[in-house]
């Protein structure tokens, strides 16, 4: 018997058996055929591979000559091959010529079974918008699947092309017997183009929340009307500003007229409006925070990062929406009561006049009345010294010193992080960074810098737990033998980050880092960097915290390095005019050393000093502060130096420059609890109707989960995603969820699925939730209406 096999010459397909005979052309026809002929007479069997289409022509008629039970003629086309791949029966008006020119051979996607020829090249190259009842509506999925290279693409594809305008005539047809108006207006976008499409949806997305009338105006009243009444899911559609120039134009004179009328009722008013999509929405919102004429409250913060979401990746957005904590409106300290002791000047700095202090630093507000309480607390402070010094547990270098049992008993390695200026306003950061890190607070306290507040002072006595400082500036040799003696233990002073990166093998149990980036940063000009204070801290402070991370991974300590984060003074930002009695040139007369607010003097020096200078400054004295030379403080925001307010200063005894931060830290070894979802109300939902999807989202965990969102991914439910910029420790809270049970699903199970994705400690996490509801079809009559 013959088996022959004729094959399509565009294909590139080879028989699975082997083959005996090639005929690839009219020259070798006649050969073969005698060969082909003798094996029939001979009753062999013979293999045959045809590739030339004349030479088909004459092996069919071969095949009538000697029928079927001598020659079997099996063909291999452009149709069979198609139909093969994709599992699905080719249409007749489908030729092989429009498979070719359309290269359809490409497609190596199984089709669905109840799926048909035309559907399924429009889900494949186009999405399921025109195949699906109600597709057009479905502008999320759309837009997330568009390519533009890969839909010109598509649409040079002859019989692709040609299948797509078809379906698009069939669809606006209906739509206009249905009268469905908006659907139209989206599938004339679509069929000039998708780009098309996502510039006016982005417009109608900026638009949806302002006034009526400017939608209106800017998309015209029909089209604005019936657009919004689809209630499209529009938060996929991205951002599209060329093309938008006019709308966005528009938005920014409503705004202008908005802010000028400037108060809490206007801030309140404007942010259910914006879209959160335009830098010039935040920047309005921004002044309104600023001028003072709104209350700015931790909600209002939370609402606001959350409105901003989808611009939140540019640099300038994200820098300002951190500092935004900053803005938070805070109360005028209570005046500070002379017989205070100890606890209750420290609770008062750092509860009351520190957060006042940066609000106001931050809105462009100092002025001489926190100056005068600063005064105060420095008054204080300086008459107090002396039985703080020796005796008070808040005292920074005796702090440092009470953590030694603590150390000594610690079973793995510790890294003492000594941050230089590092102050209560810039903490927090650190404090961010290090939890992203897996690294969470154990213990925190702000305790009391050394006098006066700088380096050569204050970090050597933090470093060495001593309430004197050492002599030269040898850190090395006084740290790593006063805490090797304290905790037999090995100790290794490191001198700067890049000491600290290179070291890859533990051999000691403590080491202690001196980091100066902080201080080199806040000393700078903003003026002069181009770079905020806040961003530039953020940015050495991130590396810090993942140069920590690296040090433990290398060291083989993930999951038991402790690390202690100490600093040895504050700073103040002093702004332009602020008070300042101190004559300068007759200070710098007799200074051996001079700084913005403190210099030194020789003893010789220190006992010319007239009497009024005890006015103008703290004195302290060499022998009764046992330091290594005597210093005149600058009392207020008093300062020997000419200032500048871009840059931050330190020296003196204000709150901002003396007290510092002491915490410990400790690998986070916990898993979160899933958040518990709870249905509220009835769990029915009918197919075909619309309701609120109301749902109990719990978090037993003892830490917040951040930027949590809930989403129904069950097909048969439309719904909007829902989110929550933070969900808080042990908190239950109630979301409510716009939604939709399509009439054209299928019933198959009575649970609601449901994806929850957060960040715990800031990683990412998923639960997949399963909700029990009772989903009820429409009831269906039990007789047939062709009947009556």
């Amino acid at each position: 018997m013959i088996h022959v096999i004729i094959v399509d010459p565009s294909l590139d397909i080879r028989p699975s058996q082997a083959v005996d005979l090639t005929l690839s052309a009219p020259d070798s026809y006649l050969a073969g055929y005698d060969r082909m002929v003798s094996a029939i007479h001979a009753g062999q069997d013979m293999h045959v591979l045809v590739t030339d289409k004349v030479v088909s022509k004459w092996i069919k008629v071969m095949n009538r000559r000697y029928g079927p039970s001598a020659v079997i003629v099996e063909e291999l086309t452009l149709r069979s091959q198609l139909q093969k791949q994709i599992g699905l029966e080719i249409p007749e008006y489908v030729k092989d010529q429009n498979i070719r020119e359309s290269k359809l051979l490409d497609l190596n996607i199984p089709a669905r079974a109840d799926i048909s020829f035309d559907d399924y090249l429009l889900e494949v190259f186009f999405g399921t918008f025109l195949t699906l009842p109600g597709g057009l509506r479905r502008v999320d999925e759309l837009i997330a699947n568009y390519e533009p290279d890969q839909w010109q693409a598509a649409l040079k594809r002859p019989l692709v092309n040609q299948v797509f305008q078809k379906r698009v005539r069939e669809t606006r047809r209906q739509l206009q017997k249905e009268e469905r108006r908006a659907e139209l207006q989206l599938l004339d976008w679509i069929e000039a183009s998708p780009d098309v499409l996502i510039r006016n949806l982005f417009a109608l997305r900026i638009l949806s929340g302002y006034p009526e009338w400017l939608g209106e105006k800017l998309m015209g009243a029909d089209v604005y009307n019936h657009m919004l009444r689809l209630r499209l899911d529009l938060h996929r559609v991205p951002i599209a500003i060329t093309g938008n120039e006019r709308v966005i134009d528009e938005i920014r004179l409503y705004l202008e007229t908005q802010v000028a009328a400037a108060g809490d009722a206007t801030l309140e008013a404007l942010l259910p409006q914006i879209s959160g999509c335009l830098e010039i929405e935040f920047d309005a919102l921004l002044r309104l925070l600023t001028s003072g004429a709104a209350s700015v409250t931790s909600d209002l913060i939370r609402r606001l990062r959350s409105k901003f979401q989808p611009i939140d990746a540019s640099p300038r957005i994200a820098q300002a929406l951190a500092d935004l904590d900053l803005l938070i409106t805070r109360k005028r300290p209570s005046d500070p009561d002379k017989a205070w002791e100890e606890n209750e000047w420290s609770r008062w700095a750092t509860e009351e006049y520190l957060p006042y202090r940066f609000w106001l630093e931050d809105t462009g507000r100092l002025d001489d009345d926190i100056a005068e309480l600063a005064g105060t607390y420095a008054d204080w402070l300086y008459a107090s010294f002396g039985k703080l010094k020796y005796h008070s547990s808040s005292m920074s270098w005796k702090a440092m010193l009470s953590l030694k049992d603590e150390i000594a008993a610690h079973r793995g390695p510790v890294l003492v992080v000594v941050v230089d200026n590092l102050n209560a306003k810039f903490y927090p950061i650190l404090q961010a960074q290090l939890r992203r890190r897996g690294y969470c607070e154990h213990h925190l306290s702000y305790c009391f810098s050394m006098l006066p507040s700088c380096t050569e002072v204050s970090k050597k006595c933090l470093m060495t737990g001593h309430y004197v400082p050492f002599d030269g500036s040898a850190y090395k040799k006084h740290v790593e033998e006063c805490w090797a003696k304290r905790l037999s233990k090995r100790v290794l002073y490191v001198a700067s980050i890049g000491e600290l990166r290179s070291t890859s093998v533990r051999q000691h149990d403590v080491y202690f880092l001196n980091y100066l980036p902080v201080d080199i940063a806040l000393h700078q000009n903003e003026n002069d960097t181009g770079v905020s204070h806040a961003q530039a801290l953020r940015g050495c402070l991130a590396a810090l915290a993942e140069d920590i991370r690296t040090f433990a991974r290398k060291i083989g300590a993930e999951r038991d390095l402790m690390v202690i984060v100490a600093s040895d003074h504050g700073s103040t930002r002093i702004p332009k005019g602020t008070v300042n009695v101190i004559q300068g040139k007759f200070y710098r007369e007799h200074a051996e050393d001079e700084h913005h607010r403190y210099i030194s003097l020789t003893d010789k020096s220190l006992s010319q000093l007239p009497e009024n200078a005890k006015y103008d400054c703290y004195i302290l004295g060499r022998e009764t502060f046992e330091l290594d030379a005597s210093y005149l403080v600058a009392r207020r925001l008093y300062r020997f130096l000419p200032t500048d307010e871009n840059s931050y200063i330190h020296g003196g005894l204000t709150p901002e420059e003396t007290l510092v931060p002491l915490a410990v830290y400790h690998p986070i070894m916990v898993s979160p609890k899933p958040l518990a979802l709870t249905l509220v109300g009835a769990s029915r939902i009918y197919v075909g109707t619309k309701f609120e999807l109301a749902i109990e989202i719990t978090n037993f965990n003892n830490y917040p989960c951040e930027q949590v969102t809930l989403e129904v991914t069950d097909p048969k439910i439309e719904a909007q995603p829902a989110r929550l910029e933070a969900l808080t420790q042990l908190k239950r809270l109630p979301i409510s969820l716009s939604a939709r049970c399509n009439l054209t699903a299928e019933v198959t199970s009575n649970k609601l699925h449901v994806r929850v994705s957060y960040k715990f400690l800031d990683q990412p996490y998923v639960d997949e939730v399963d909700l029990p509801v009772e989903i009820i079809e429409p009831a269906k009559p039990k007789f047939d209406l062709d009947n009556l």
